[in-house]
């Protein structure tokens, strides 16, 4: 009887220490955000900071024109939906594209906002951007702002969607 007891003391002692927190979704309240998919609202909520740091790091590369860079970064499989209602499906297609704007013009990203969001149910994150863009289109500076969407999975750009304004 002695051993029980003294089993079941060092038990208790022992799970009184475990520090560690377990949050549920309903502690955590109610999402921030979401995202409606098939008529359906599915929660949003912080993601993953290092996504910023990919981001940036893509845009640099963009910046720099780096098409190596770049399609290290591209998942094969990637799709753009460009603001023009271009789709883009496939890592050598987006490089293509990319080089036949940068040999037609001189485009540069300057970021302004990023957010990393994640999606509840998604295997991946987002990264919701705002940025400028420079660029020389028929001789003439233009400049635009894009917010895009960047889904990465497994460090990996997977989807880019780009929204434009260009009345500035």
């Amino acid at each position: 009887m002695k051993k029980i007891l003294l089993l079941f003391f060092v038990t208790s002692i022992l799970i009184s220490c475990d520090n560690t927190t377990k949050v549920t979704v309903e502690e955590e309240g109610p999402a921030p955000g979401y995202m409606i998919s098939n008529g359906e609202k599915i929660s949003a909520r912080d993601a993953n900071p290092a996504n910023l740091e990919i981001w940036e790091k893509y845009i640099d590369a963009h910046n720099n024109k780096d098409l190596e860079t770049i399609a290290s970064m591209n998942n094969d499989s990637i799709l753009v939906n460009a603001w023009d209602g271009r789709n883009i499906q496939g890592n050598n297609a987006h490089i293509e594209a990319l080089q036949a704007w940068y040999d037609e013009g001189n485009p540069e990203w300057n970021i302004f906002f990023s957010y990393s969001m994640k999606v509840d149910g998604q295997k991946g994150e987002w990264v919701i951007s705002g940025m400028e863009i420079k660029d020389t289109v028929d001789g003439k500076e233009v400049i635009v702002q894009d917010v895009t969407d960047a889904y990465i999975v497994d460090g990996k750009m997977r989807r880019i969607i780009v929204y434009r304004k260009e009345n500035l």
